[in-house]
């Protein structure tokens, strides 16, 4: 698949078509950015799913609730269950109950589990590198405010659909 959307070159670009534009590589980046990183975390057996919430364990104050471990990368609490299950039994992870709210869980890393966080924020830091090699600190810095904006709008939009009860429809 060619990185150029059909329309993407047409003279007098249209607002919709720069935001189209804008959404669909922006979402192909994200995507081939985890899948480089992926890559590069397969010799230390872990995949997409694993890696993912010792990436988030290490950059969170801990301990973490399990549910706001879920809301921090964007998954159904449901799914990680199963991924803490995983790294649990490899010796990864720990999930107590929280002594403030007997019904959630609090989840911290073992000493292994430190360390494979520690390579795996590694990783992550040296593919970012690689991929913004040449980029400037202030593009990135422009390109940040440019995201802050869009997640602001995010947020707008998702609790105006949680006032009017049609979130998730």
């Amino acid at each position: 698949m060619t990185e150029h959307i059909q329309d993407q070159d047409q003279p007098g670009e249209t607002t919709l078509l720069l935001r189209r534009r804008f959404g669909y590589r922006l979402s192909r980046l994200a995507t081939q950015w985890r899948r480089e990183i992926d890559h590069d975390l397969r010799p230390f057996d872990l995949t997409d799913a694993t890696w993912r919430p010792l990436y988030y364990l290490r950059i969170l104050p801990t301990p973490v609730r399990q549910t706001d471990l879920a809301r921090a990368m964007l998954v159904e609490a449901q799914s990680l269950v199963r991924l803490l299950d995983a790294l649990e039994k490899k010796g990864l992870i720990e999930r107590d109950v929280d002594p403030e709210d007997r019904r959630s869980k609090l989840v911290t890393l073992t000493p292994n589990g430190s360390v494979m966080s520690e390579t795996v924020l590694g990783v992550a830091d040296e593919v970012a590198a690689r991929i913004l090699d040449g980029v400037s600190d202030e593009a990135l810095k422009g390109c940040q405010a440019v995201f802050d904006q869009v997640w602001s709008g995010l947020m707008n939009d998702r609790f105006a659909c949680d006032d009017s009860g049609s979130a998730g429809e």
